[in-house]
């Protein structure tokens, strides 16, 4: 059997993460609008393609460990890009990126060893909030006029909205752990 669609728009979500990393940071007159656009659809790609696997029975193993990955690529990139523009502060990168590193890893050597550890509800609504939190930014640095700094009241929200999905990010990877202590403990890590 081929490849399935599900599995396709992971691919290409995979593929627009560095497509819209560099036009997050491009200077080109027009490239923010392009940035938020390409974010936007690879946001999509991941509520299509979850639909279409389970409407379809469309799921397989291979989409079960692409579709976090492309999720974990996608914003993660999107975090150290904002990053870069002063937008969010350098330590949340450092807790969604460790975090996204810690759990992939962990999952990786768990399917290595023939125990595929599934995403949680609590890791669902972690992405979704990280998705938000980015496409606020992304809108914001969008909205910028003239040059001349971002809205105090629009950074303000941002931040809340931000530092929030940030605490979610890391009860959802301490969750994470504890609920798969025993094969953390099993796998002699």
């Amino acid at each position: 059997m081929g490849m399935n669609w599900p599995n396709r728009l992971t691919i290409s979500r995979i593929i627009m993460a560095p497509v819209f990393m560099g036009l997050l940071l491009s200077d080109r007159p027009g490239c923010r609008y392009a940035a938020f656009a390409v974010f936007l659809v690879a946001s999509l790609t991941d509520l299509v393609d979850g639909y279409l696997a389970r409407k379809h029975g469309w799921v397989s193993n291979l989409g079960k460990f692409l579709d976090p990955l492309a999720d974990k690529l996608l914003v993660s990139l999107a975090f150290i890009g904002l990053a870069q523009l002063s937008m969010v502060p350098v330590w949340a990168v450092y807790v969604v990126v460790g975090r996204e590193l810690l759990v992939t890893g962990l999952r990786s050597i768990a399917a290595y060893a023939g125990v595929l550890i599934l995403p949680s509800g609590l890791g669902k609504l972690k992405a979704a909030m990280q998705m938000i939190v980015v496409l606020f930014y992304l809108l914001a640095a969008v909205l910028e006029t003239g040059g001349g700094g971002f809205s105090p009241t629009v950074m303000t929200v941002g931040w809340w909205v931000m530092t929030a999905s940030v605490a979610v990010t890391l009860v959802s990877g301490l969750h994470y752990l504890w609920v798969n202590r025993r094969i953390v403990w099993r796998l002699g890590l």
